[in-house]
């Protein structure tokens, strides 16, 4: 007995050590085990843990697989039963903590090195069976191209005792973009067969364009092998909100999606409702064979109040009335719609996957008295579309009508436009061009502040080829326009003086520029053959060209232009036709630019003696603008006034030096400006008029209203007009409001003497002018041999004055009178005059002997002139003849006659040459 104890007892002791042991080694074996099995499935075993095992249990920790960590669980907790366990079976499967990664970002499997485990879609897997499932907080990974989500699950997976396994999960995403809760119920049959049910609740979508607060729906579907039987679906997007508005505006009551599939075709239906349960949209879709080569056929349309369409999204105010009626028909084939997503996948930044289908469509986009207050009323226009897409080619025919548009402060009546496109996708380049020239027209501009645009506005779009391609570099976008604009008629008001009307011919335009991916955009615009023309002052601009770079530039230069021929359209011009050329710069501070600049010079053929510099601030507030004649030399034989400005035509025989400079500077408190003209050592003919020496310089300092400082300084070294005139010196200050000129001083010598004027106000614009001059000490000689009166002499000065009185073409005097201080003789013998008043008797006589020397004391000029008759000049004397009747005094009377009237001709001549230059000044304000 007590041997067959100690037998048993070792037996056990054995038994114990044996088991006890085997379950010491078996953890690390069964790990190993595992480890091998997963690794002849090709799958990738980073990390497991064996932490118990049992008759009836294993727990596993911390397994991680996939060449990616695709999928990894915290614990599965295995359980059975000894006959399941010896029939190949086990009870239960219990998993926490799975964390799976799912790709659908490119063209990758979706489970990536873990798909070779799952079957392929079609793949009859046969009756299955499977143990009871459960799982619990488990997260599965999304990456998409639209973002990446992460969605909660917990659920069960459990087979009956009739052997159909159910499955039932219930999934959570919660994303700053998306939040939905779902529960899926699915029954597996033989043969591959799944019948389910998904329920979408408290779905809430917040993109940064649109806002949904409740998603809802459900779906319920058959599949063999992973094929679609057949799919009833019905989602509700409710409560359609605008974040980026004020109020966060309810734009949407309602949309409404129906699916319905089988296993070749596809119908989806949808209904847009506004705020008010209005139909706004409705959607219609088909899709026939979609598992092999889609027939697509998609049917869009939206009829309502526009105040019920989210304009914001375009960037748009929501207008306060109106109707929008949206049509559109596609039809067309596509490849499979695997194929599709690959491709796109492929090209996510290009369109080049476009090239595999084929499609035509309509759309026909109507508006109907739209109006929005204080921007547009009553818009009416349509939109249509025709396109068509084959194998990356297609054509889309664009027409649109406005009956009023609004763009900034251009509002455009009776707008249409027509542009027949043509489009080309290859790979990572899609191209789009015309098919013919495309044409805008525009029948009538509202004026824009003080501008009216009197004719219509065509536009000839004669060439747009736009083309983006993509490389290892990014995408780059090329384009190339050929504008042909329509000639314009433009009238600008002014306030204070007449309207300017402008004829304006754009010429042919180009624009071709690059965009690439991280860089700014480097364009060029060429504008040839344009012309203006100033229809009032008869101003040409001819054969305008430009060329404008956009982008960075080297020298921060914008443009360069030039204008062929500027000239006056007159019988006598201004000026003579002259070329212009120059160029627009940036100006830069700090690296920043603050400013335009240009700077231009222009003249004949040889000769460029102007120049225009200015600035203008990008702010718009401040510029300047400064044109300058440079220091032009006449001479006899070389470079007349004429040759530059025709008007000057009578000048001969110029000589001297003559430069000018004009600037203006605005801000926003006014327009100012100033001007200097030199005259140095100029001498001219001007009508038999010599002007030797004359020097001077003008400096107003406001064009639009002339005006000048005072002691503006005018010197003639000398005048020949039939009079000598020597030393002239002038003083002057020119006034505004009203123009005039205001003669501070003026002298010259003549006949021995001074003549001179006082304080006198000149108004250039007036008919009349009086002027008093000053005579003082002129020598009774020189008058004498000035006026040539037959036989007349003597000596002596006279002084005094002479009112002249200058209306239109003609000269007045009244009531001069000049008189001799001192007495001197005066002496008369004429033989014409002694044979006139022979045997008209005795007094006669005695007056022709008294005159022979006869010595005054008394002597006087007077001098009266009408406008319609000649001049009288009447002498009248006070002395006596020392050897006729004993030396008696006698006062006489004389009217003379002499060339006295030809003198006063020239000088008139003169006034009418400067008073001239000055009315035209003052003409240009």
């Amino acid at each position: 007995m007590n041997k067959h104890l100690a037998t048993w007892l070792l037996f056990i002791a054995g038994f114990s050590i044996t088991v006890f042991s085997f379950y010491i080694v078996s953890l690390p074996l069964l790990a190993s085990f595992i480890s091998d099995q997963l690794r002849k499935q090709g799958i990738l075993l980073h990390s497991l843990a064996v932490t118990h095992v049992s008759f009836n249990s294993l727990l596993l920790r911390n397994l991680s697989i996939g060449k990616d960590n695709e999928l990894q669980i915290s614990k599965i907790h295995i359980t059975w039963r000894l006959r399941d366990l010896l029939a190949g079976r086990v009870g239960s499967v219990e998993i926490s903590g799975l964390q799976a990664a799912l790709d659908l970002s490119s063209d990758q499997p979706l489970l990536g090195s873990l798909q070779s485990v799952i079957p392929s879609t079609g793949e009859d897997t046969g009756a299955i069976w499977l143990p009871a499932i459960s799982l619990w907080d488990s997260i599965i990974h999304l990456r998409s191209v639209q973002g990446n989500f992460a969605i909660t699950l917990e659920g069960n997976f459990i087979q009956a005792d009739s052997g159909i396994p159910t499955v039932h999960l219930d999934a959570e995403i919660k994303d700053s973009l998306v939040q939905v809760k779902s529960s899926l119920a699915i029954a597996m049959g033989t043969q591959g067969h799944l019948q389910g049910e998904i329920t979408v609740s408290e779905g809430k979508l917040n993109f940064p364009q649109i806002e949904i607060f409740n998603l809802s729906g459900q779906a319920a579907f058959v599949l063999s092998a992973m094929q679609p039987q057949h799919i009833k679906a019905e989602f509700v997007l409710s409560d359609i909100h605008l974040p980026n508005s004020e109020q966060e505006e309810k734009v949407f009551e309602q949309a409404r999606f129906n699916l319905q599939m089988n296993e070749n075709n596809a119908h989806l239906t949808g209904k847009l409702m506004a705020s008010d349960d209005s139909l706004v949209a409705h959607l219609d879709a088909t899709v026939r064979h979609y598992d092999n080569t889609p027939d697509i056929e998609l049917v869009l349309n939206a009829s309502d109040a526009a105040n019920h369409y989210p304009w914001q999204l375009l960037g748009l105010a929501k207008p306060d009335s109106g109707m929008v009626t949206l049509q559109m028909k596609v039809t067309g084939q596509t490849p499979p719609f695997q194929e599709l997503y690959h491709n796109a996948l492929h090209d996510l930044d290009g369109l080049g996957w476009l090239q595999h289908l084929t499609l035509a469509g309509q759309a026909r986009l109507e508006l109907q008295s739209l109006s929005h207050a204080q921007k547009l009323s009553n818009l009416n226009g349509l939109l249509r579309l025709d396109a068509a897409l084959t194998k990356g080619s297609g054509k889309l025919e664009l027409h649109a009508e406005t009956d009023r548009l609004v763009i900034g402060p251009i509002v455009a009546r009776a707008t249409s436009a027509v542009l027949p496109l043509q489009i080309r996708f290859e790979h990572d380049t899609w191209r789009m061009g015309l098919q013919k020239p495309g044409q805008v027209t525009i029948k009538k501009i509202d004026p824009i502040d003080a501008i009216t645009l009197k004719s219509s506005l065509g536009l000839s779009i004669q060439k747009m080829d736009i083309e983006r391609v993509k490389s290892s570099r990014g995408t780059a976008l090329n384009h190339h326009l050929v504008l042909l604009p329509s000639p314009i008629t433009l009238l600008v008001k002014q306030k204070q003086a007449a309207a300017v009307e402008a004829q304006i011919y754009p010429g042919k335009i180009s624009l071709s520029g690059k965009l690439g991916s991280g860089e700014k955009y480097q364009g060029l615009g060429m504008m040839r053959h344009a012309s203006l023309t100033l229809l009032q002052s008869q101003i040409r601009l001819n054969d305008i060209a430009a060329t404008l770079n956009f982008g960075t530039t080297e020298n921060d230069k914008i443009a360069d232009f030039t204008i062929g021929q500027l000239s006056h359209q007159v019988s006598t011009p201004y000026f003579a036709p002259f070329s212009l050329s120059g160029k627009i710069k940036s100006k830069s501070v700090h690296g920043q630019p603050q400013a335009y600049t240009i700077d231009a010079v222009g003249g004949l053929p040889g000769t460029r003696y102007l120049r225009i510099i200015g600035e203008q601030a990008l702010d718009g507030k401040e510029g300047m603008l400064k044109i300058m004649i440079a220091p032009l030399t006449f001479a006899a034989d070389g470079l007349q006034p004429k040759t530059l400005f025709p008007a000057l035509a009578q000048l001969e025989d110029v000589s001297g030096m003559v430069s000018a400079r004009v600037k203006f500077k605005w801000s926003k408190n006014g327009i100012r400006s100033s001007s200097i003209l030199d005259l140095n050592n100029v001498s001219f003919i001007h009508q038999a008029v010599k002007i030797s020496g004359l020097n001077a310089t003008l400096d107003l300092i406001d064009l639009l209203s002339p005006r000048s400082p005072p002691q503006q300084n005018l010197t003639i070294r000398h005048i020949d007009s039939g009079i000598a005139m020597e030393n002239l010196m002038v003083s002057y200050q020119i006034k505004d409001s009203p123009p005039r000129i205001i003669l501070e001083k003026a002298n010259l010598f003549l006949l021995g003497g001074i003549v001179s004027l006082g304080p006198t106000l000149i108004d250039p614009t007036s008919v009349r002018n009086d002027i008093l001059i000053l005579v003082n000490n002129i020598e009774l000689k020189a008058l004498f041999d000035l006026i040539k009166v037959e036989g007349l002499a003597g000596n002596g000065r006279l002084d005094g004055s002479i009112p002249i009185m200058l209306e239109d073409d003609h000269i007045i005097i009244r009531n001069s009178h000049l008189e001799a201080e001192m007495p001197g003789i005066l002496q008369f013998q004429s033989e014409k005059a002694a044979q006139m008043l022979a045997n008209t008797g005795k007094e006669m006589e005695l007056l022709l002997q008294v005159l022979q020397d006869f010595h005054y004391t008394e002597l006087s000029l007077k001098l009266n002139k009408s406008a319609t008759h000649d001049l009288i000049a009447t002498l009248s004397l006070l002395g006596n003849n020392p050897n006729v009747k004993k030396g008696r005094m006698f006062r006489l009377n004389i009217n003379l006659e002499s060339n006295i009237g030809e003198i006063l001709e020239a000088i008139n001549q003169g006034y009418r040459l400067s008073n001239e230059v000055l009315h035209d000044l003052f003409r240009l304000h």
